[in-house]
């Protein structure tokens, strides 16, 4: 629990610092394997879904900017993974409030399935119609990744680009202004993906 409470506020110094934290073996293997099984009974269920980008009236699909899947989670979930996981989520934004005061209100997050040569171009988190996504996270499931099989995580900061590689166990925490892009994947890559938000998701009739 210590070692946990140490890494949390190194990731919310990183973050006001550097606008980014990579936080290694977040979860354990087993932990992993428990999601990506969860992610594969959903896959195999048809419960993914192509992605599209844009919100609300500028939602619209376009393999040629993104190729993922991906399957909505939320706490009426029959997966105790990924319950935990959400709690841990939940932690973390706790903390960003507590000690960086940002105002977090709700987070959205979904199971992601890159096919093999599929990839997401540059963009950005926070729309400029509907600007409440405050920090992006991404938890990666891909275990025994090796360099050759791509799906790296760009992010580019104002005086260089970041490469994050989509090692299984590492989660990724940054703000939702950043640019950034998933890379070439050339083999199936999953993972969890998600946004700290400054408002409640149940007040949809906001913009």
């Amino acid at each position: 629990m210590k070692n946990e409470q140490q890494s949390l506020l190194h990731a919310i110094d990183e973050l006001s610092q550097n606008g980014y934290y990579i936080w290694d073996d977040f979860l354990s293997p087993k932990e992993v394997e428990e999601l990506i099984l969860a992610i594969q009974k959903e896959n195999d269920s048809g419960e993914f879904k192509k992605a599209g980008i844009g919100k609300q009236s500028l939602f619209q699909l376009d393999k040629s900017v993104r190729g993922d899947f991906i399957k909505w989670l939320d706490r009426s979930t029959e997966h105790v993974s990924v319950q935990n996981f959400l709690d841990r989520i939940e932690k973390i934004k706790s903390s960003l409030n507590e000690f960086c005061y940002l105002g977090l209100k709700d987070f959205e997050t979904h199971f992601a399935i890159y096919p093999e040569n599929t990839f997401y171009k540059k963009h950005v988190d926070r729309f400029q119609k509907n600007a409440h996504r405050v920090i992006s996270f991404v938890l990666y499931l891909n275990q025994n990744w090796q360099e050759k099989d791509g799906g790296e995580l760009a992010i580019y900061l104002k005086n260089n680009t970041h490469i994050v590689q989509p090692i299984s166990g590492r989660l990724i925490l940054f703000r939702s202004e950043i640019e950034h892009e998933v890379l070439m994947s050339y083999k199936k890559r999953y993972s969890i993906t998600g946004w700290m938000l400054d408002k409640d998701m149940s007040l949809t009739f906001l913009p």
